[in-house]
């Protein structure tokens, strides 16, 4: 039953025969049930709350989930700070509602037996003619984050297949160079029965060459495979893009490239380790200066995108075909005459630790673009708004 024609029926309850009210009031409890059952056999759990903290709703799935107190636990028509619940939930319900935290989802681990559940609480907002409630929501993530890690472990084995495959080729053009040239050393020792240190030159500087070729290959496989130290730390992003540049000029100037930076002034800090997030950034740059053989611009800017920095490198090269475009990101996988095809499969994994995405797009003659995105951190987000409020209000004095 609507609201409407329950307000109707309020207007009208003086004319209404006893019977027809009877029937009507019958009717809503009837939905009212039936809402009622559907609410709580929902698979998320609900609290419905209002500005004053009172709850409103709740169901049976939140009273499943959320482990409590029997005695005080949640219940419709108390206020939510008297009720007893898991105390880290309640501490950060709190202060979402109270405005000290932002309305961000975050996970909550429960040990129940010998089983390790894992909850996702989030926020939304209902508003009712003039009033707005927060509905609190909790889903049991448990099998889901089961089913991530279970897809990300046969990524990682289908991965490892292709960089075992890969490095085997790789090896394998070394390996004979040295074996053609060892048989010809022997070869050389058999005709001549001593050779000078010069006509052994000849084939030792080979062999050296392509020991350390292997010790290359070698180096790179332990890198994109091992486990990353990443320190995560609060740092700025244009900071690590103005050391690079200072770094990079020179080789620019050589190559006749011309650097130009966008750095959006105000940056928040984020969470990053500045060796790894430098190695990507110069990976990409190398990438872009092998592009532009002849010169050209390479353009690096910085900008805020909502909870989001943005960091885009862009090149004015040769560009990358439609077929490359899509593996330029795996193992093994390279457009360049030199090289193990293992730098930008490095730079996808820094960019992941950091728990960012990076795309990429690309026209042949055009030139090529990498965007990487990196989430900025709630505290920060919420000193940004802060400074946006104080900005707004010097403006209106």
């Amino acid at each position: 039953m609507s609201n409407k024609l329950l307000r109707k029926i309020l207007d009208d309850i003086d004319a209404l025969p006893g019977s027809e009210l009877r029937k009507l009031i019958e009717g809503g409890i009837e939905e009212i049930d039936l809402s009622r059952a559907l609410f709580d056999s929902l698979a998320d759990g609900h609290v419905v709350v209002s500005k004053e903290r009172k709850i409103m709703l709740a169901n049976k799935t939140m009273m499943r989930l959320i482990p409590s107190d029997r005695r005080h636990r949640i219940r419709e028509g108390a206020r939510i700070d008297d009720a007893s619940f898991d105390g880290d939930v309640k501490r950060y319900v709190l202060s979402v509602l109270t405005g000290k935290e932002r309305p961000d989802a975050r996970d909550f681990a429960f040990q129940q037996g010998e089983e390790t559940r894992l909850l996702r609480v989030s926020f939304s907002s209902i508003d009712i003619d003039s009033e707005r409630y927060t509905d609190i929501v909790v889903r049991d993530i448990t099998e889901e984050m089961n089913r991530e890690t279970r897809l990300r472990r046969s990524e990682s084995l289908a991965s490892m297949t292709t960089m075992a495959a890969g490095i085997a080729h790789e090896i394998k053009n070394p390996l004979a160079a040295m074996k053609i040239h060892l048989q010809l050393l022997r070869k050389a020792f058999s005709a001549k029965g001593s050779l000078t240190g010069d006509d052994a030159d000849r084939y030792l500087s080979v062999l050296d060459e392509e020991i350390d070729h292997l010790n290359t290959i070698a180096v790179d496989f332990l890198f994109a495979v091992r486990p990353m130290n990443v320190e995560l730390r609060l740092g700025s992003i244009n900071s690590v893009i103005d050391d690079l540049v200072v770094f990079l000029t020179p080789e620019a100037g050589d190559k006749k490239i011309e650097i130009r930076t966008e750095l959006e002034s105000f940056m928040p800090s984020v969470e990053l380790d500045q060796r790894y997030l430098r190695q990507c950034l110069l990976n990409l740059v190398e990438n872009a200066f092998a592009a532009m053989p002849g010169g050209g611009v390479l353009r690096i800017a910085t900008k805020l995108d909502g909870d989001f920095e943005t960091i885009r490198i862009e090149d004015n090269g040769t560009g990358i075909d439609e077929e490359s475009l899509s593996k330029i990101f795996e193992p093994y996988f390279t457009t360049k005459a030199s090289g193990t095809g293992l730098g930008l499969t490095v730079v996808y994994k820094v960019i992941k630790e950091h728990r960012g995405d990076i795309f990429v797009t690309s026209e042949q003659g055009k030139g090529t673009v990498f965007t990487i995105k990196l989430p900025v951190p709630g505290n920060q987000r919420r000193a940004l708004v802060d400074k946006e409020e104080e900005s707004g209000n010097a403006a209106d004095r």
